[in-house]
């Protein structure tokens, strides 16, 4: 009787020290597959070299700041506003002097923003910062330089189309030169932190530029 109690006991101790791993599995397995990776940002890039400051306000604008890399494109297409082989787009601002600020609008013909389609680089000079409107401060700028590159045929019919012609691109070559046309100063608006920079498109007509649309950029 006293051994048929100890078997008892045993099968009841195994019993339950066999389910209380396998509890244990399970509160491991189901740990393990709730646990999520978070998504990494990816942004555009650029070769420009970055050097000096502007003060805006109490922040010091400096570096590189790169747009993350934008897959909504369909709609820039259909406007004539990307290349028709487009498949992201973004935008690059580098402090590249005291007073220098280079601006770039490209797009890509993939949707990790690696394979540029075409790159719109315009170099801004003789920059002065405003008072501030809020977060917004107003920038008076000289546009120095322009360079155009293409690295399709789409992008290079989209270009010289976008500009009447007036312009003739050939895929893989950059073609830049100093401006020197009649309408500077140029108007811009940006709002500025720490981390990141909301930069408005350059206009020629000061009560023109808003900040509506303008595009948000990290920075590096």
């Amino acid at each position: 009787m006293k051994k048929l109690l100890f078997w008892i006991v045993l099968i009841v101790g195994i019993v339950a020290l066999i389910g209380s791993c396998a509890k244990k599995d399970e509160e491991s397995t189901t740990t393990a597959a709730t646990t999520t990776t978070a998504a990494t940002t990816t942004y555009v890039s650029t070769d420009t070299t970055a050097s000096g400051s502007i003060t805006v306000g109490s922040e010091t604008m400096s570096g590189t700041y790169l747009s993350v890399c934008i897959t909504s494109v369909d709609t820039m297409i259909a406007g004539g506003y990307l290349p028709s082989d487009a498949k992201a787009w973004g935008g690059v601002v580098v402090v590249s002097g005291n007073d220098n600020i280079t601006q770039e609008a490209v797009s890509y013909t993939d949707t990790s923003c690696t394979s540029v389609s075409h790159r719109i680089r315009t170099i801004y000079d003789n920059i002065t910062v405003g008072s501030a409107s809020g977060s917004n401060y107003p920038l008076t700028l000289d546009k120095a330089w322009q360079g155009f590159l293409v690295n399709t045929t789409a992008a290079e019919t989209w270009l010289e189309a976008m500009f009447s012609n007036q312009i003739d691109v050939t895929v893989g070559t950059e073609l830049g030169g100093t401006y020197s046309g009649s309408t500077n100063p140029r108007y811009g608006l940006i709002s500025l932190t720490s981390t990141t920079l909301t930069w408005a498109d350059v206009d020629d007509n000061a009560s023109a530029v808003s900040s509506d649309g303008a595009l948000s950029m990290t920075k590096q």
